[in-house]
């Protein structure tokens, strides 16, 4: 590996940056977080002489050019996502995009384009995938031991009542959709990857606004058929009437049946059913925050040794093209 220092920039200093990405690009050995962007230059300037940033900008173009980057994060809102990294890739920049890649499949491809014509590395931030009961589950999915799927039901429920204002990802315009685009959009990737993006071919969705009386759908339910006749049962909603978040995925074989958070495994053998927990030991938040330590350090050993990423842009396309779909068939 190379040990070159790699330079990050980030735009959006908004809680995830602040929280996740920063300090954990600041643990990495060999990576400097030079400069920090946000279009509210007094919340740019406070976070960057908080987290002890060099550099602050309210201009994403200026930072591209006056930064010397050899990557960047972007966690602004889903519109900017095409604009600032059209801006980064044709400066020579690396670009991690957080989750939505982007509003609609078309801005997802012309991302990619871009990259591919100025030879640099997109990624889509999808830290789902870099969880370890994921990971330990993709290996037991692809040894074939669960046998033959033909089930999957998944759903992440939001509890009524944590959203004390509207934020930018409730608005269409700004985020491209709804719960669809926040919350379903993250399983539907994780589903995908699991599979191996299995082709689609029947896709089904309803959605209400009811709860929260929004311009986009605070709550969905989604019916997806794979070209093996395997199903996917999805739910998602920010409306949930409970005193706690709901995420859950199940996977049933012909063999077993496998579960995420927590990771546990039954497989049938013989005329007995085995049942297994798995090697991961952490607690569900514990996973999460570690998924996204392990989501940045990829992205910067991708940089460094120009690999494509896991999580790339080519895949991010798949993911958008399917919640395309499902709002088509509402």
């Amino acid at each position: 590996m190379s040990e070159k220092n790699i330079k990050v920039g980030i735009v959006g200093a908004g809680g995830i940056s602040q929280v996740t990405h920063i300090p954990n690009l600041k643990n990495i050995e060999g990576v400097t977080v030079s400069a920090i962007c946000d279009a509210d230059a007094g919340r740019a300037s406070s976070v960057a002489d908080r987290l002890e940033i060099s550099s602050w900008f309210d201009d994403p173009e200026k930072m591209m050019k006056n930064s010397d980057l050899d990557c960047v994060i972007i966690t602004a809102a889903t519109i900017t996502h095409l604009p600032i990294s059209q801006i980064a890739l044709e400066n020579g920049v690396d670009v991690l995009v957080e989750k939505p890649f982007a509003r609609t499949a078309d801005e997802a491809r012309r991302i990619v384009e871009i990259a591919d014509e100025n030879d640099r590395i997109v990624m889509a931030g999808m830290n789902h995938r870099f969880r370890e009961d994921t990971s330990h589950l993709k290996d037991i999915l692809t040894s074939g031991d669960m046998g033959e799927l033909f089930m999957v039901h998944c759903g992440w429920l939001k509890r009524l009542g944590v959203w004390g204002r509207p934020y930018w990802f409730m608005d269409p315009n700004l985020a491209g959709g709804g719960v669809l685009m926040d919350l379903g959009l993250q399983m539907i990737d994780v589903v995908l990857f699991l599979l191996d993006y299995p082709t689609i071919i029947e896709s089904r969705c309803g959605t209400s606004n009811k709860v929260l009386g929004l311009d986009v759908e605070d709550t969905a339910g989604v019916f997806l058929r794979f070209e093996n006749d395997a199903i996917m049962l999805m739910e998602v909603s920010w409306a949930n009437c409970a005193t706690r978040d709901l995420d859950y995925t199940f996977f049933a074989s012909s063999l077993g049946r496998a579960s995420l958070n927590p990771l546990h495994i039954n497989q049938r053998q013989g005329d007995r059913i085995i049942s297994m927990g798995g090697p991961v030991m952490a607690d569900e938040a514990e996973l999460y925050r570690r998924s996204f330590n392990a989501e940045v350090m990829h992205f910067i050993d991708c940089v460094r040794d120009r690999n494509e990423p896991m999580s790339s842009g080519r895949e991010a396309i798949a993911a958008i093209e399917t919640v395309e779909m499902l709002y088509a068939s509402v």
